[in-house]
C-alpha cells in the first residue's frame, strides 16, 4: 500500500474518531454527564492536532476529501453510539379521556412504571387525564410500544437533566 493511500486512511480514521468524540462530548454535556468530558476533550485535542498537521503538510484534494469524509462519518457514528447509550431522562405526558386514561395508567403501573395522573381540560372544556411518567431514555422504546398498543395516544416527550426523589426508575414487580 502506498504512503499516499495510507496517509489518506490515517487522516480519514483520525477525523472519524475526533468528530465522533466531539459529538459524544456535546451529548454528555447536554445530559450533565461531565466526568467523561474531560478525558474525551484531551484525547480529541491530541487526535485533531495530529490530523490537522498531516493535512497542513500535505498537498492535494485527496487529503481534504479524506478529512471531510472522516468528519461526516464521525457524525454518523456518534449518532449511532449516542442512540445506543441513550443517556438521560425523559418526562412523558400522555393525554387521554378520563376513563381510558385511568385504565392506561393502571396498566402502566402493573408493568412497573411510576405514573402520576392529573385532571386537565381540553378544547371546549372537555375533561382530560394527563398521565406523567419519568423514565430513562433507554426505556422509551418499550414505553412507546405500550402506548401504541393502547391505540391513538397524544403525548409530549421532554428531555430532563435532573430529578429529586424516587423518579425515573421502573419498579420490578414480583410475580
Amino acid at each position: 500500500m502506498s504512503t499516499f493511500v495510507l496517509d489518506l486512511l490515517i487522516i480519514f480514521g483520525l477525523n472519524l474518531f475526533s468528530t465522533c468524540m466531539g459529538n459524544l462530548k456535546t451529548s454528555f454535556l447536554a445530559q450533565k454527564t461531565i466526568k467523561p468530558v474531560y478525558l474525551i476533550t484531551f484525547i480529541d485535542a491530541l487526535v485533531f492536532v495530529y490530523a490537522f498537521k498531516l493535512i497542513a503538510t500535505s498537498s492535494g484534494y485527496g487529503y481534504i476529501l479524506a478529512f471531510a469524509l472522516g468528519r461526516l462519518s464521525g457524525v454518523f457514528l456518534a449518532n449511532i453510539i449516542e442512540k445506543k447509550l441513550a443517556f438521560g431522562l425523559l418526562e412523558i405526558d400522555v393525554y387521554k379521556h378520563p376513563e381510558e386514561g385511568k385504565i392506561l395508567a393502571d396498566n402502566l403501573r402493573e408493568q412497573g412504571y411510576s405514573v402520576t395522573t392529573t385532571l386537565g381540560y381540553g378544547v371546549g372544556g372537555k375533561e382530560r387525564l394527563v398521565l406523567t411518567a419519568i423514565l430513562p431514555r433507554k426505556q422509551f422504546p418499550e414505553f412507546h410500544a405500550i402506548m401504541e398498543q393502547d391505540g391513538k395516544v397524544n403525548m409530549s416527550v421532554k428531555s430532563i437533566t435532573k430529578t429529586y426523589g424516587k423518579v425515573g426508575s421502573i419498579n420490578v414487580l414480583a410475580e
